[in-house]
């Protein structure tokens, strides 16, 4: 599921210019961890993870995209 469709069932309240950036973050977590497939589980995971990060106020995608891997390796327990 590209990000922009999660934007719009969450409802989160992001104006263009951070839509732009999410998306963007996203597209580099995706390509970086070689993902292709933008239907996966783990495309999606990574979109609800970059939406988390950037309701925190983070507005640069390559930070974005540094937290959302760090997040990615760290383990939830």
């Amino acid at each position: 599921m590209p990000v922009r469709g999660l934007l719009d069932v969450k409802g989160a309240a992001f104006d263009p210019e951070d839509i732009t950036v999410i998306t963007a973050a996203h597209e580099i977590v995706l390509k970086q961890l070689n993902v292709t497939d933008r239907k996966s589980p783990l495309a999606f995971l990574i979109a609800k993870t970059v939406i988390q990060i950037a309701k925190s106020g983070e507005r640069d995608p390559w930070l974005l995209s540094e937290r959302e891997i760090q997040a990615l390796q760290s383990p939830p327990w």
